[in-house]
């Protein structure tokens, strides 16, 4: 112990005599948002407030909701297929990137929505060249931020429900994850793994770390990544560095943070959609005032990013340092008394940039090749000027439900529902006492009538079923005993007359359903076909049908006039091109109200063609996975 504290105070007059003065990091992680999902209309940052779209049309970045409606697929196939080698325009494509026509993928917030994390970026330094460090999705780039590394991991597994929320070696259930091999194919295993960590080097210098993370058996321990390193999970360093995230705020004030911290967010209040970026954004605030008002504030550097895109647009090709990455842009602000006021930095990072910036600080040897090649963030930081003083910020009030909802074009006289979580952000019970909706009564809700218990939440079930052609629109008013009571859902639809053979269920883009083909070796093809047939007692004018997706291509017999109760007939077929899910969509522009029609592809490639390696996977792979965030905390009705 005597030895550690004199290798501690040997570091801290190291630092200072090297002209670093930073004795604390503090790396905050936080979960699934796009850069210009949150900083695209960030003054003097590289946002973008319109993107691209899979039929090469530029469309405005809509206002987000908050919370969000649903989540976005965001696995590493998600971001491949985005990326689109460098276009950013298939953002629609990816699973639930717009459901019922809504374009989720497609918006953003402004000032108003993020206000704290707004004015830390304009006092402090913003970041907006900052990339995940894989394609996808969290777990392997959690694992990024404490190794440089994910020792090929590149999925998360799912959770049997009422299950425990491991993701690593303790884990109860028999989880498999995928591993991406040297040779491009892709095989399953245990999410356990032995590789160097941050951790085991600080080990070795007598660097004092913890990894703030909630326990076993709450939900959101999955972000407990120490977990996943077999030798830290089985061995001393769990029980004396791995620390409830809940003593933070008490370890902050008290100047009891270790020189390294790694903290994550509990359930719920990791902005992972749909829930609250309010409520996590509150909680960021928290901590950080905790740092401010405690004895360290003048030696620390805080670093605040999201661990994946969330499969919301950005408009900047990732670079492509290795086979894993690097993945979609993601915000990143850094707070310290030595970061640069109102600096934005254009400099590329990713997480493993944290790490270098951490072994630089305290004179640590590289992990990987992904630290040693990464930028060390020192651009951001003067280590000469005079110390920024503490910026303490003001937790908000958060609205409980989402804004808006829509349900795109639907057959006449069918119903479709959404489902819209009702979250409780407060300390005592929510009560709803009343729904009413005005407008269309095409529109009806039910749901939600009894307790939501604090850190709750429950589903709104909102119907839509048209009884006309023609655009609808509704106002659900939410009655309740919260603060902003009462809230209100805009709702929106169109009824169509043009239906389709597929089923349709509520993922999907409208009424005209997804088509999925079996899986199929690479340059193998089957076919299947997609009848529509116009309901109505009115001719409709088909202008075209054109398809969107590299392993696709449609022949049909429906351009022209389709006179009413009649039927063409659209051939899909597939033949992939490259290994793991593949998109694409049919576009249909007519004359009826809901045009235009989307139907969505979904497809998986499998093998090799003779004359290309490409990835195989050896099994079928799902083209997305459900958030963990309520897995077991669905307190609510909504069955009334």
């Amino acid at each position: 112990m005597i030895r550690q504290l004199i290798a501690l105070l040997f570091l801290g007059l190291s630092c200072f005599a090297q002209g670093n003065p930073i004795q604390h990091v503090v790396f905050i992680i936080k979960e699934n948002r796009s850069f210009d999902a949150y900083f695209g209309q960030f003054p003097g940052a590289n946002g973008a407030t319109s993107g691209l779209i899979s039929d090469g049309t530029r469309i405005p970045l809509a206002h987000a909701s908050d919370p969000y409606v649903h989540d976005i697929g965001h696995l590493w196939w998600s971001a491949i297929e985005v990326v689109d080698g460098g276009k950013m325009d298939r953002f629609d494509l990816n699973y639930q990137g717009s459901v019922q026509g809504d374009y989720q993928a497609y918006t953003q917030m402004n000032q108003d929505d993020i206000p704290n994390y707004w004015t830390y970026a304009q006092n402090f330094v913003l970041a907006d060249n900052t990339f995940s460090s894989q394609h996808g999705p969290s777990l392997p780039n959690h694992i990024y931020t404490i190794a440089a590394d994910a020792g090929g991991m590149i999925s998360v597994p799912s959770i049997p429900p009422g299950k425990s929320d491991s993701w690593g070696c303790d884990s109860p259930e028999n989880l498999i994850v995928d591993y991406l091999q040297p040779d491009g194919t892709i095989t399953t295993g245990p999410p356990c793994i032995d590789i160097e960590t941050l951790g085991d080097v600080m080990d070795g210098a007598g660097v004092s770390w913890k990894y703030y993370a909630s326990p076993y058996g709450v939900p959101g321990y999955q972000w407990s990544v120490y977990n996943n390193i077999d030798h830290i999970r089985f061995g001393p360093d769990w029980d004396k560095n791995i620390v409830d995230n809940t003593n933070f705020i008490s370890d902050a004030l008290n100047g009891n943070l270790p020189s390294v911290t790694w903290i994550v967010a509990p359930n719920g209040q990791t902005e992972h959609p749909p829930t609250s970026t309010c409520y996590g954004e509150n909680w960021t605030v928290n901590q950080i005032n905790a740092i401010m008002q405690g004895p360290d504030w003048n030696s620390t550097a805080i670093f605040i990013t999201w661990d994946d895109f969330g499969g919301q647009y950005d408009h900047v090709p990732p670079p492509q340092v290795d086979s894993f990455g690097l993945g979609p842009r993601v915000p990143m602000i850094i707070i310290s008394p030595y970061a640069i006021p109102g600096y934005i930095s254009h400099t590329q990072y990713e997480f493993a940039s944290v790490l270098k910036f951490i072994e630089e600080t305290f004179n640590l040897p590289s992990l990987t090749q992904r630290d040693a090649n990464a930028n060390d963030m020192m651009d951001s930081f003067n280590f000469s000027q005079q110390p920024l003083s503490p910026l303490i910020r003001s937790p908000r009030t958060c609205t409980v439900v989402a804004s808006a909802t829509t349900f795109g074009e639907q057959l006449v006289g069918t119903k479709v529902t959404n489902s819209v979580m009702l979250f409780n952000y407060g300390t005592t019970d929510l009560q709803v006492s009343s729904i009413k909706v005005s407008g269309s009564q095409d529109f009806t809700v039910r749901g939600c009538m009894k307790p939501v218990v604090p850190g709750g939440f429950c589903d709104l079930n909102i119907a839509f079923q048209p009884s006309q052609i023609g655009p609808k629109s509704a106002a659900i008013t939410v009655s309740d005993n919260y603060p902003g009571s009462p809230q209100q859902i805009a709702v929106t639809g169109i009824g169509s007359a043009l239906s389709s053979s597929l089923p349709v269920d509520s993922t999907t883009f409208g009424g005209l359903g997804t088509l999925t083909f079996p899986t199929k070796k690479l340059g193998q093809q089957t076919e299947k076909n997609i009848t529509l047939t116009n309901k109505s007692s009115s001719a409709i004018t088909i202008t075209s049908v054109s398809v969107v997706g590299t392993d696709f291509r449609q022949t049909n017999n429906c351009t022209g006039t389709l006179q009413p109760q009649a039927s063409c007939q659209v051939t899909v077929v597939f033949q992939p091109s490259a290994g793991g899910p593949r998109w694409g969509q049919v576009n249909i522009v007519d004359s009826d109200p809901g045009s235009p029609h989307r139907t969505r592809l979904v497809g998986t490639g499998a093998g090799s063609t003779e004359n290309e390696e490409e990835i195989a996977p050896t099994r079928e792979l799902p083209d997305h996975v459900d958030f963990p965030e309520f897995a077991n905390r669905h307190d609510g009705d909504d069955d009334d």
